[in-house]
């Protein structure tokens, strides 16, 4: 029997935004030219997928930091592209992707699970605001799981971290849900 997982997600509704980063950003890529992308309404997921949710589908675990509940990794795009028809299949519903080799191609009229598009991700992490962050401050270690020891801007404040909006934190050295 499938089970449905449409309450696990929310809808993100349509705008615009500018995408990219300000030249004058810190750890900026050169590939980040700052440019308007307008977005229709999508659907994403409110969380990481978990393990147990992707063992339920693909009927095997890749992760390497084991827990039901922890989100699942050593995921690659073409891992997370098959997860998602299998997940519409599991569900009766049109996977999204037909995969060929390495290619992938996308049924924009399919109603399947899919991944957002990299607008669409930026545009839900941004949440509305113009700063690095979706907090509109420096994430600490208490806001995301990440090597603590190394916050954003430490290079230039690495013998006066008092002047950092994050301060360096514990370095969790796993995964886990915040």
């Amino acid at each position: 029997m499938a089970q449905n997982f449409s309450n696990d997600f929310v809808l993100v509704p349509s705008g615009s935004f500018m995408m990219g980063s300000p030249a004058t950003e810190d750890w900026r890529e050169n590939d980040e030219m700052q440019h308007k992308v307008y977005i229709d309404s999508f659907y994403i997921a409110k969380s990481e997928t978990t393990q147990e949710e992707y063992e339920r589908v693909m009927k095997k675990n890749p992760s390497q930091f084991r827990g039901k509940n922890l989100p699942v990794e050593n995921v690659s795009f073409l891992d997370a592209v098959e997860y998602c028809n299998e997940k519409s299949k599991f569900e009766n519903l049109t996977p999204c992707y037909s995969i060929n080799g390495q290619k992938v191609t996308w049924n924009k009229n399919a109603n399947g699970y899919r991944l957002p598009t990299e607008a669409e991700w930026e545009y839900a992490c941004r949440a509305g605001t113009k700063t690095p962050f979706n907090l509109e401050k420096s994430l600490d270690a208490d806001d995301a799981n990440f090597y603590g020891h190394y916050p954003y801007q430490i290079e230039q404040n690495y013998f006066d971290s008092s002047k950092l909006d994050a301060q360096p934190g514990t370095y969790r050295e796993g995964t886990l849900f915040l």
